[in-house]
């Protein structure tokens, strides 16, 4: 990028932080192929790409109080561009966790098959195979021997919890090999 075109931009959004609204139309001219350029980039499809380049503006409208006009105005939007980017694929994972068939056209019955099914159940038999081998404690940290009562919080748990799997693993290694 020529210096012409990054001093156009500090320029402009040093007049918009100072609240003359027509500096935003040149703004606009300036920066919205630069940044469509770099969001099209990292995000990839071009309706996302122009959905989070509105997003960067929206974002500079509103922290342009926060601007500071000493430091160079095209880092500052760079840098919530890439925030923009790493919030849509937060988005876009996070809607792939919750609806992990949706990525999967075609997959309308969600029921496993009869082998699924099978192979489920041996693995199961297997684990508990293995839960068996564990101490009472050590199922209880795991959530496998609710019966025996309750077990601490926090911190405590998430250690104990670690150490049972850690012991699961071992046996597991022990019985059905593999690392």
């Amino acid at each position: 990028m020529d210096q012409t075109r990054r001093d156009a931009i500090h320029t402009a959004l040093v007049r918009l932080s100072d609240g003359d609204r027509a500096a935003f139309p040149a703004l606009v001219d300036e920066l919205w192929p630069v940044i469509l350029a770099f969001v099209q980039g990292s995000v990839g499809q071009a309706a996302d790409a122009e959905d989070v380049a509105q997003e960067v503006f929206l974002r500079i409208c509103a922290r342009i109080s926060a601007f500071d006009r000493s430091r160079d105005g095209l880092s500052w939007v760079f840098g919530i561009a890439g925030y923009e980017v790493m919030t849509r694929r937060r988005r876009i994972q996070r809607r792939r966790e919750v609806d992990g068939t949706a990525a999967l056209p075609g997959l309308a019955d969600s029921a496993p098959s009869q082998e699924e099914a099978l192979l489920q159940r041996e693995l199961a038999l297997a684990v508990a195979h293995a839960a068996g081998a564990l101490s009472d404690d050590d199922r209880r940290a795991l959530g496998l021997d609710e019966a025996c009562g309750s077990v601490v919080a926090g911190p405590t748990l998430r250690k104990r919890r670690q150490r049972a799997l850690d012991r699961l693993r071992d046996v597991w290694r022990r019985v059905h090999g593999g690392s």
